[in-house]
């Protein structure tokens, strides 16, 4: 069925004037992305609701206008529909697509995302009928983890009033890939910077910046507001990375973020209150750390350009 639709060029296009046949039936379908520009593409696929659910029908949309319908043909029958954001003319990497079963299977990654335009996912049921209406929430799988301040307060140290440099800031065990129709309540495909900092890896990203930023430089106990934002795929086992500079000595602060979750955004303001540990990996001291976090709405911000 998908390769007799493939061979259909109206089936590519929302504007085009369909052919009826006594088995099909037009979609008009709303797709909403709320929080992000409009995609390039969105592939649609319509699947059966019973048995292996086999692929009934698929379409890719381009040129996207919000709140502007666009729509599709598929059987009369009940359907599950699902979208996922891609780019324009991919429409082959789909050729190997039967069954739901497969398309859970498909990956988003890491290394292809963008903070400005993230790849988006969305799912709907149909009820039968020769003519449906349905909304499709599209939403982004990133999670958003932005360091609002930071601020040390060394008071009573050997080392209070000394200069004092953050020089980095990176995620670790941060989710790189992520199965999107599992709808960000598990747990990653796989992982990057597993417990240090992997720039070999990070360099073969579209936006390094996800993960990996020059940190603000000197801090002292009068907060920084340094707004840096991080992305990744929902996990448990992420911790957000503070390198730090004191005289000759390299450390770190490893802090472990709660269970992320996909379309929020994160937000801490950090005081370190003693010396890191010497290594990325380790915990550092008890109460070498006071956090204050926040979950807030997913939100979208100018970008910024970040010089390695």
């Amino acid at each position: 069925m998908l390769a007799a639709f493939l061979q259909l060029p109206a089936f590519f296009s929302s504007c085009s004037s369909h052919a009826y046949t006594p088995d099909t039936a037009p979609v008009y379908t709303t797709i909403q992305w709320t929080k992000t520009p409009a995609p390039e593409a969105v592939d649609l696929f319509f699947f059966e609701t019973q048995g292996s659910q086999l692929l009934d029908a698929y379409q890719q949309v381009v040129q996207l206008e919000r709140e502007k319908p666009v729509y599709g043909m598929c059987a009369l029958g009940e359907k599950y529909l699902v979208a996922l954001s891609g780019a324009a003319g991919e429409t082959a990497r789909w050729a190997d697509i039967r069954t739901l079963g497969n398309l859970r299977k498909h990956v988003f990654s890491l290394a292809e995302e963008s903070a400005r335009t993230p790849l988006l996912f969305g799912q709907a049921q149909l009820e039968a009928g020769a003519s449906r209406r349905c909304v499709l929430n599209m939403q982004p799988l990133l999670t958003a983890i932005r360091l609002r301040s930071v601020s040390c307060d060394f008071l009573g140290r050997p080392y209070f009033g000394e200069p004092f440099f953050l020089t980095q800031i990176f995620l670790t065990y941060a989710g790189s890939e992520y199965r999107p129709l599992e709808g960000g309540d598990g747990e990653p495909v796989s992982w990057v910077n597993p417990g240090y900092l992997d720039t070999v890896a990070l360099r073969a990203f579209k936006e390094p910046s996800l993960l990996w930023q020059k940190g603000p430089g000197e801090v002292s106990w009068t907060p920084v507001y340094t707004e840096q934002t991080f992305y990744c795929y929902p996990g448990s086992r992420t911790r957000l990375v503070l390198e730090a500079r004191y005289d000759t000595l390299t450390c770190y602060y490893p802090i472990p973020l709660p269970q992320l979750v996909a379309g929020t955004c994160l937000e801490m303001d950090v005081t370190l209150t003693r010396l890191g540990a010497s290594d990325p990996d380790f915990p550092t001291v008890s109460g070498a750390v006071s956090l204050h976090t926040q979950r807030i709405p997913w939100e979208m911000r100018e970008p910024v350009t970040v010089t390695y």
